[in-house]
């Protein structure tokens, strides 16, 4: 009689003949064939495998250890693992007792996973006997909503353009592309058309509003900046307490549409947009330019300003803007958004004071240079962001606001601003201010923290704060006006 021992990790079939009886699998001689029409040989399964589960998902800011390899053997012999392979196999470490954790705990409205989809993929190794099985690990980080309270205020506004605050009242200015100024009282919700403006302004397409010159007498009032192919692109300014109004001519009718941006900050400051690129560095057009109505002291000189219009003298002091999308301020510094057409959209982050202002177009489209021969002075982006329909890029950047986490504490120290596709990105302060460009690697998507309690911010046309600075607004093109604020506890 001969014995045989089975061989250790090989899928093999051993056959052996005792007397007359031939072992299932055997044929005459150990040829491996049977002319019985026994079963086939079966394979003996050696390596370990994985007993616990190829996906995993976890709220962001999870720390610790969130998910535990665990295998079987079929000769029962330990087990080890180790973190193999994967796109995102710097992010996460595995304890020896097969414990993964992140090495930062993960933030959600910020992905540093390759694809940046918030899906973390790995390929775990156990080993046994010298043999190993690997487990394709996919980790998804889910969003764990931030104390923003989104309120839906107020609907039915036609093809809204721009918003702004009137200072030091419950008022915001609404203005439709058809010529409407709204005021909407964030006191009550109510909503009432200006009729002062109404009855008084110049036809034309309303491109932006601001409010401007709080407290003086010659200046004070809602501004508009309009375009007709009559009057070309023109400033209108109403004071319905005095009675008067004021109009200037800023250029003739455009060749094509562009978009204007306003915003008041000591002076007033116009971006308007450039219809062709010839015109932004052409100093006979107001189109691609920034335009600031000054502030008139009346007493800065020998005469007294005519009180019976409100007066405007505008000035060109800056070149190079493709496609305005809006301003916000903060710190005596203006925050300037501009559209890129088909590289990166920009943030440019200026002092008013500060001569030349040059923002680079068509020289430049964000940081990308488009052609040789730029201006010798150009003020560069502090922050840009793709052209596109990818994760973190976008159609049109949206001036935001910035937030003081004293009263938003769940924003943070931030920079809120969107983008027209429905995106809405945050950037922290310090960012802004350190003396460097950022891009996407450092924006935050803060679009599923700022879901609405009815309707959809699928298409911002601006923010403007609010009253005491604890919230503020957003207008969506569709019509519809949304209250940001803290969510209660």
């Amino acid at each position: 009689m001969s014995f045989f021992s089975p061989i250790r990790r090989a899928a093999v079939i051993v056959c052996a003949s005792i007397a007359v009886l031939t072992l299932p699998g055997c044929g005459e001689g150990g040829s491996g064939s049977s002319s019985g029409g026994g079963s086939p040989p079966v394979a003996v399964p050696t390596r370990p495998s994985f007993t616990s589960s190829a996906t995993v998902s976890l709220a962001e800011n999870t720390t610790g250890v969130f998910y535990t390899a665990t295998a079987s053997d079929p000769q029962g012999d330990p087990v080890t693992f180790a973190l193999f392979s994967g796109p995102d196999a710097d992010k996460v470490a595995l304890d020896s007792g097969g414990g993964l954790r992140f090495n930062q705990a993960p933030n959600y409205d910020l992905p540093t996973d390759a694809n940046l989809d918030n899906v973390y993929e790995v390929t775990l190794r156990a080993t046994a006997g010298g043999e190993s099985t690997d487990l394709a690990l996919r980790v998804s980080v889910t969003n764990d909503v931030e104390g923003v309270l989104v309120t839906r205020v107020a609907t039915g506004i036609v093809d809204p353009v721009a918003i702004a605050r009137v200072p030091n009242v419950e008022t915001l200015l609404v203005a439709e592309k058809g010529g409407r100024v709204l005021r909407y009282n964030s006191a009550t919700g109510a909503i009432s058309e200006d009729t002062f403006v109404r009855d008084n302004r110049r036809p034309g397409e309303v491109l932006a509003i601001s409010y401007g010159f709080s407290g003086n007498v010659f200046q004070e009032g809602v501004y508009l900046v309009t375009h007709s192919p009559a009057d070309g692109l023109m400033v209108q300014a109403f004071n319905s307490t005095r009675g008067v109004v004021g109009f200037t001519n800023l250029g003739p009718a455009w060749s094509a549409p562009t978009t204007v941006s306003m915003i008041q900050s000591g002076s007033i400051f116009i971006a308007v947009g450039s219809p062709s690129e010839s015109d932004a560095q052409d100093d006979s057009t107001p189109y691609g330019k920034l335009i600031e109505l000054p502030f008139i002291d009346p007493f800065a000189g020998a005469s007294v300003p005519d009180s019976s219009v409100l007066q405007i003298r505008p000035q060109i002091i800056g070149d190079g803007i493709r496609r305005p999308g809006g301003f916000a301020f903060g710190s005596a510094l203006l925050f300037l958004a501009d559209r890129g057409g088909s590289l990166e959209h920009e943030l440019t982050i200026f002092q008013t004071n500060a001569r030349p202002l040059d923002f680079g177009w068509p020289f430049y489209e964000g940081s990308q240079a488009t052609r040789d021969n730029p201006p010798a002075a150009v003020n560069g982006p502090t922050l840009v962001y793709p052209f596109g329909d990818g994760i973190k890029q976008g159609d049109g950047i949206v001036a935001g606001v910035l937030n003081d986490g004293n009263f938003l504490p769940a924003l943070g120290d931030s920079y809120i601003f969107a983008d027209i596709n429905g995106i809405i990105f945050s950037i922290s302060q310090s960012r802004l201010r350190d003396g460097f460009r950022h891009t996407i690697n450092v924006f935050e998507n803060k679009s599923e923290d700022f879901v609405p309690d009815a309707g959809l911010i699928d298409g911002p046309v601006g923010f403007a704060l609010g009253t005491g600075t604890d919230h503020f607004f957003i207008l969506d093109r569709d019509g519809e006006l949304f209250r940001v604020s803290q969510r209660p506890d």
